[in-house]
């Protein structure tokens, strides 16, 4: 009995050394930054809801970022934007002469346009149609060719418009070649008239 005593005594003597040096010999822990704690408690409060919900976030910022904050428009490379010679404000008059060019004009031999009086039918109506009319070149496509009329192609028997005022006047192009077209009056309450426009 006296041998397991002194035994005892030995192992709770060894507790009571080994607990006193490992407290003065232990190595210090080194300091957490404040970034890493930040980041480790998100990491800790990162749940499976919450990562779908950042998953889904970053999603709907990819599809809808140019909507919320849209880019600044430029207008330059629109394909849709009218020449500044089509934009004009319709007030009656016919619109300006376009700038002279090296490509082909047709010539167009007409009166100028009366002042206001009573309403014109026939060949003068025919020939104001035309002047107000902005007629281009000829354009041959596989065999086909059309006319180029207020920045649209048109073949021979189709019905363009004209604006004289207020007023639509239907003109139908009755012959088309490369160097004149024949074009008519499309509307029997203008009267009926005919004229033969160069293209050259």
């Amino acid at each position: 009995m006296k041998k397991q005593t002194k035994q005892l005594v030995a192992l709770v003597l060894l507790v009571v050394l080994w607990a006193v040096s490992w407290r003065f010999n232990r190595l210090p822990s080194a300091p957490v930054p404040v970034a890493n704690k930040k980041a480790a408690r998100e990491v800790a409060l990162e749940t499976p809801l919450t990562m779908r919900f950042h998953r889904i976030r970053a999603e709907m910022d990819g599809l809808y970022h140019y909507r919320l904050k849209p880019l600044p428009f430029v207008v330059e490379s629109n394909p849709f934007r009218l020449p500044p010679s089509m934009i004009g404000i319709d007030d009656g008059r016919p619109p300006p002469p376009p700038p002279p060019s090296t490509s082909k004009q047709p010539v167009i031999e007409v009166a100028p346009l009366l002042p206001a009086g009573p309403a014109e039918s026939g060949e003068t109506l025919l020939r104001h149609a035309i002047q107000a009319a902005r007629i281009g070149g000829v354009v041959t496509m596989n065999g086909t060719s059309q006319l180029n009329v207020n920045g649209e192609l048109h073949k021979e028997g189709e019905v363009f418009t004209a604006r004289l005022g207020a007023r639509l006047i239907l003109i139908r192009i009755k012959r088309l070649t490369t160097t004149f077209v024949i074009v008519a009056l499309d509307d029997p309450e203008s009267g009926s008239a005919e004229m033969r426009v160069r293209l050259d």
